[in-house]
Protein backbone atom coordinates (compact mmCIF):
# COMPACT_ATOMS: atom_id res chain seq x y z
CA UNK A 1 0.00 0.00 0.00
CA UNK A 2 1.23 3.29 -1.27
CA UNK A 3 0.91 6.41 1.13
CA UNK A 4 0.77 9.75 -0.47
CA UNK A 5 1.29 12.54 1.52
CA UNK A 6 0.12 15.65 0.91
CA UNK A 7 2.86 18.34 -1.13
CA UNK A 8 3.24 21.08 1.24
CA UNK A 9 3.73 18.28 3.80
CA UNK A 10 6.56 16.65 1.92
CA UNK A 11 8.15 20.22 1.39
CA UNK A 12 8.65 20.70 4.77
CA UNK A 13 9.95 17.06 5.20
CA UNK A 14 12.83 17.85 3.17
CA UNK A 15 14.04 20.94 4.51
CA UNK A 16 13.29 20.93 7.65
CA UNK A 17 16.79 20.83 9.89
CA UNK A 18 17.92 17.84 11.56
CA UNK A 19 18.47 19.26 15.57
CA UNK A 20 22.14 18.79 16.34
CA UNK A 21 23.07 19.10 19.90
CA UNK A 22 25.73 22.32 19.75
CA UNK A 23 29.34 21.92 20.21
CA UNK A 24 32.09 23.34 22.71
CA UNK A 25 35.76 23.80 22.11
CA UNK A 26 38.28 25.41 24.25
CA UNK A 27 42.09 25.87 24.28
CA UNK A 28 44.85 27.89 25.96
CA UNK A 29 46.54 27.92 29.27
CA UNK A 30 44.14 26.79 32.08
CA UNK A 31 46.42 28.76 34.58
CA UNK A 32 46.29 31.64 37.37
CA UNK A 33 46.71 34.38 34.77
CA UNK A 34 45.81 31.90 31.91
CA UNK A 35 43.74 32.96 28.84
CA UNK A 36 41.02 30.18 27.07
CA UNK A 37 39.93 31.00 23.79
CA UNK A 38 36.79 29.00 23.52
CA UNK A 39 34.24 28.48 20.76
CA UNK A 40 30.28 27.38 20.57
CA UNK A 41 28.14 26.86 18.48
CA UNK A 42 26.77 30.50 18.24
CA UNK A 43 23.82 31.57 20.44
CA UNK A 44 24.50 29.94 23.16
CA UNK A 45 24.36 31.13 26.55
CA UNK A 46 27.60 30.70 28.49
CA UNK A 47 28.46 31.67 31.89
CA UNK A 48 31.69 30.74 33.89
CA UNK A 49 31.50 30.49 37.86
CA UNK A 50 27.65 31.97 37.73
CA UNK A 51 28.72 34.98 35.53
CA UNK A 52 27.59 35.68 32.03
CA UNK A 53 30.23 35.27 29.21
CA UNK A 54 30.00 37.35 26.15
CA UNK A 55 30.10 35.79 23.16
CA UNK A 56 30.32 36.89 19.27
CA UNK A 57 28.23 36.08 16.32
CA UNK A 58 30.94 33.33 14.81
CA UNK A 59 30.91 31.87 18.26
CA UNK A 60 34.32 32.92 19.61
CA UNK A 61 34.31 33.37 23.96
CA UNK A 62 37.01 34.07 25.98
CA UNK A 63 38.12 32.87 29.80
CA UNK A 64 40.51 34.67 31.51
CA UNK A 65 41.70 33.55 35.48
CA UNK A 66 42.98 36.08 37.24
CA UNK A 67 46.63 35.94 39.66
CA UNK A 68 44.95 34.27 42.43
CA UNK A 69 42.12 32.39 40.97
CA UNK A 70 40.52 29.09 42.61
CA UNK A 71 41.63 25.95 41.70
CA UNK A 72 38.40 24.64 40.26
CA UNK A 73 35.68 26.95 38.10
CA UNK A 74 32.70 25.64 36.16
CA UNK A 75 31.76 26.40 32.93
CA UNK A 76 28.36 25.85 31.89
CA UNK A 77 27.04 26.27 28.21
CA UNK A 78 23.20 25.85 27.03
CA UNK A 79 22.86 25.93 23.07
CA UNK A 80 20.11 27.36 21.50
CA UNK A 81 18.74 23.82 20.78
CA UNK A 82 18.02 23.47 24.43
CA UNK A 83 21.00 20.99 24.53
CA UNK A 84 23.90 21.86 27.35
CA UNK A 85 27.46 21.12 28.29
CA UNK A 86 29.26 21.63 31.56
CA UNK A 87 33.09 21.22 32.08
CA UNK A 88 35.14 21.09 35.56
CA UNK A 89 37.93 23.13 34.79
CA UNK A 90 41.58 22.48 37.34
CA UNK A 91 43.26 26.18 37.24
CA UNK A 92 47.11 25.50 37.72
CA UNK A 93 48.40 27.10 40.75
CA UNK A 94 51.42 28.99 40.47
CA UNK A 95 53.76 31.21 42.98
CA UNK A 96 55.18 34.38 42.29
CA UNK A 97 58.76 36.08 42.28
CA UNK A 98 59.22 38.80 44.84
CA UNK A 99 60.99 41.42 42.29
CA UNK A 100 62.79 44.84 43.93
CA UNK A 101 63.38 47.33 42.50
CA UNK A 102 65.66 50.43 44.22
CA UNK A 103 66.41 54.19 42.89
CA UNK A 104 63.23 55.35 42.15
CA UNK A 105 62.76 58.61 42.13
CA UNK A 106 60.80 59.31 45.43
CA UNK A 107 57.60 61.26 43.89
CA UNK A 108 57.58 57.90 41.49
CA UNK A 109 56.97 55.55 44.50
CA UNK A 110 54.79 58.27 47.02
CA UNK A 111 53.37 60.85 44.94
CA UNK A 112 52.50 64.22 46.09
CA UNK A 113 49.10 65.42 46.63
CA UNK A 114 49.09 67.75 43.62
CA UNK A 115 50.67 63.94 41.67
CA UNK A 116 47.85 62.03 43.17
CA UNK A 117 45.14 64.40 41.43
CA UNK A 118 46.93 63.68 38.04
CA UNK A 119 46.93 59.82 38.61
CA UNK A 120 43.01 60.22 39.65
CA UNK A 121 42.31 62.11 36.83
CA UNK A 122 44.61 59.74 34.18
CA UNK A 123 42.56 56.55 35.52
CA UNK A 124 39.41 58.12 35.00
CA UNK A 125 40.63 58.20 31.00
CA UNK A 126 41.65 54.46 31.04
CA UNK A 127 38.54 53.64 32.73
CA UNK A 128 36.49 55.32 29.94
CA UNK A 129 38.78 54.20 27.48
CA UNK A 130 37.65 50.44 28.76
CA UNK A 131 34.44 51.31 28.01
CA UNK A 132 34.60 50.87 24.51
CA UNK A 133 33.00 47.75 22.69
CA UNK A 134 34.64 46.01 20.23
CA UNK A 135 32.38 42.86 19.08
CA UNK A 136 34.42 41.25 16.38
CA UNK A 137 37.26 38.69 17.34
CA UNK A 138 39.82 40.33 16.35
CA UNK A 139 41.87 38.48 18.65
CA UNK A 140 41.67 35.45 15.98
CA UNK A 141 44.63 36.77 14.21
CA UNK A 142 46.46 35.24 17.03
CA UNK A 143 49.33 37.02 19.43
CA UNK A 144 52.67 37.63 18.98
CA UNK A 145 55.53 39.50 20.84
CA UNK A 146 55.47 42.55 20.61
CA UNK A 147 59.08 43.57 20.86
CA UNK A 148 62.27 41.08 21.45
CA UNK A 149 64.31 41.44 24.20
CA UNK A 150 65.67 40.07 27.61
CA UNK A 151 62.32 39.71 30.13
CA UNK A 152 63.20 41.99 32.92
CA UNK A 153 59.77 41.48 34.54
CA UNK A 154 57.30 38.76 35.05
CA UNK A 155 53.86 38.72 35.70
CA UNK A 156 52.35 38.49 38.81
CA UNK A 157 55.97 39.16 41.06
CA UNK A 158 55.16 41.04 44.12
CA UNK A 159 57.12 44.66 43.78
CA UNK A 160 59.41 46.10 46.42
CA UNK A 161 59.85 49.82 45.49
CA UNK A 162 62.58 51.96 46.86
CA UNK A 163 61.95 49.06 50.07
CA UNK A 164 58.09 49.57 50.09
CA UNK A 165 55.61 46.82 48.85
CA UNK A 166 53.09 48.00 45.84
CA UNK A 167 51.14 46.15 44.06
CA UNK A 168 51.90 43.04 42.01
CA UNK A 169 53.26 43.25 38.96
CA UNK A 170 50.59 42.79 36.05
CA UNK A 171 52.36 42.22 33.03
CA UNK A 172 55.91 41.69 31.37
CA UNK A 173 58.58 44.13 30.88
CA UNK A 174 60.94 43.77 27.97
CA UNK A 175 64.18 44.95 27.93
CA UNK A 176 65.30 46.54 24.93
CA UNK A 177 67.09 49.76 22.82
CA UNK A 178 65.42 53.21 22.83
CA UNK A 179 63.98 53.22 19.75
CA UNK A 180 62.94 49.71 19.13
CA UNK A 181 59.70 49.52 17.30
CA UNK A 182 56.98 48.16 19.20
CA UNK A 183 54.03 46.35 17.28
CA UNK A 184 50.88 45.31 18.17
CA UNK A 185 50.77 42.25 19.21
CA UNK A 186 46.94 40.91 17.33
CA UNK A 187 44.70 42.85 15.66
CA UNK A 188 42.63 45.56 17.18
CA UNK A 189 41.33 48.69 17.47
CA UNK A 190 42.97 51.47 18.92
CA UNK A 191 40.72 52.49 22.21
CA UNK A 192 43.61 54.88 24.12
CA UNK A 193 46.86 56.52 23.12
CA UNK A 194 48.70 59.51 25.24
CA UNK A 195 51.45 61.23 25.15
CA UNK A 196 52.64 60.88 29.08
CA UNK A 197 50.95 59.56 31.64
CA UNK A 198 52.78 60.27 35.43
CA UNK A 199 53.32 56.23 36.03
CA UNK A 200 53.11 54.80 32.50
CA UNK A 201 54.63 57.54 30.73
CA UNK A 202 53.73 57.28 26.66
CA UNK A 203 50.73 54.86 26.56
CA UNK A 204 48.88 52.49 24.05
CA UNK A 205 45.75 50.57 24.83
CA UNK A 206 44.28 47.61 22.16
CA UNK A 207 40.68 46.21 22.44
CA UNK A 208 40.87 42.97 20.62
CA UNK A 209 37.91 42.30 20.81
CA UNK A 210 34.98 40.70 23.76
CA UNK A 211 37.19 43.30 25.75
CA UNK A 212 40.43 41.71 25.43
CA UNK A 213 43.34 44.47 25.94
CA UNK A 214 46.17 44.96 25.44
CA UNK A 215 48.62 47.80 26.94
CA UNK A 216 51.80 49.35 26.38
CA UNK A 217 53.34 51.71 28.31
CA UNK A 218 57.11 53.55 28.41
CA UNK A 219 57.09 54.15 24.90
CA UNK A 220 59.77 56.90 23.71
CA UNK A 221 57.05 57.54 20.59
CA UNK A 222 53.40 56.66 19.75
CA UNK A 223 52.32 56.14 16.52
CA UNK A 224 49.13 55.26 16.25
CA UNK A 225 45.65 57.04 17.60
CA UNK A 226 42.52 56.67 19.34
CA UNK A 227 39.98 55.24 17.14
CA UNK A 228 42.93 53.41 14.51
CA UNK A 229 42.33 49.45 13.81
CA UNK A 230 45.66 47.97 13.40
CA UNK A 231 46.69 44.32 12.13
CA UNK A 232 49.07 42.19 13.95
CA UNK A 233 52.67 42.84 14.00
CA UNK A 234 51.89 46.65 12.82
CA UNK A 235 54.31 48.99 14.61
CA UNK A 236 52.44 51.32 16.93
CA UNK A 237 55.94 53.11 19.00
CA UNK A 238 58.94 52.73 19.83
CA UNK A 239 60.36 51.16 23.25
CA UNK A 240 61.20 54.04 26.02
CA UNK A 241 61.49 54.88 29.34
CA UNK A 242 59.28 57.53 29.94
CA UNK A 243 57.04 57.49 32.82
CA UNK A 244 58.31 55.06 36.39
CA UNK A 245 61.01 53.29 34.47
CA UNK A 246 64.63 52.80 35.21
CA UNK A 247 65.99 52.25 32.00
CA UNK A 248 64.55 51.64 28.50
CA UNK A 249 61.87 48.61 28.15
CA UNK A 250 58.54 47.41 26.89
CA UNK A 251 56.09 47.26 29.99
CA UNK A 252 53.83 44.93 28.15
CA UNK A 253 49.97 43.79 30.09
CA UNK A 254 47.09 42.21 29.12
CA UNK A 255 43.70 42.10 30.58
CA UNK A 256 40.19 40.36 29.98
CA UNK A 257 37.33 42.92 31.03
CA UNK A 258 39.40 43.87 34.38
CA UNK A 259 40.87 40.63 35.10
CA UNK A 260 44.98 40.97 34.65
CA UNK A 261 46.04 38.47 32.90
CA UNK A 262 50.26 37.36 31.72
CA UNK A 263 50.85 38.11 28.08
CA UNK A 264 53.52 35.03 28.29
CA UNK A 265 51.32 32.52 27.99
CA UNK A 266 49.30 33.82 24.67
CA UNK A 267 52.39 34.08 22.60
CA UNK A 268 51.32 31.67 19.38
Amino acid sequence: MTIRLPLVFAILLLVSPIAIAGELKLSGEFSQGGLIVGWATPGASITLDGNRISQARSGEFLLGFARRADRMSQLNVIFADGSTAQRKLTIKQRKYDIQRIDGLPKRKVTPSAEDLARIKNERTLIDRARKTKVAEPLFAAGFGRPVNGRISGVYGSQRILNGQKRRPHYGQDIAAAQGTKIKAASAGVVIFAHPGMFFNGKTVIINHGLGLLSTYIHMNTVEVKAGEHVAKGQTIGEVGQTGRATGPHLHWGLTLNKTPLDPALIIN
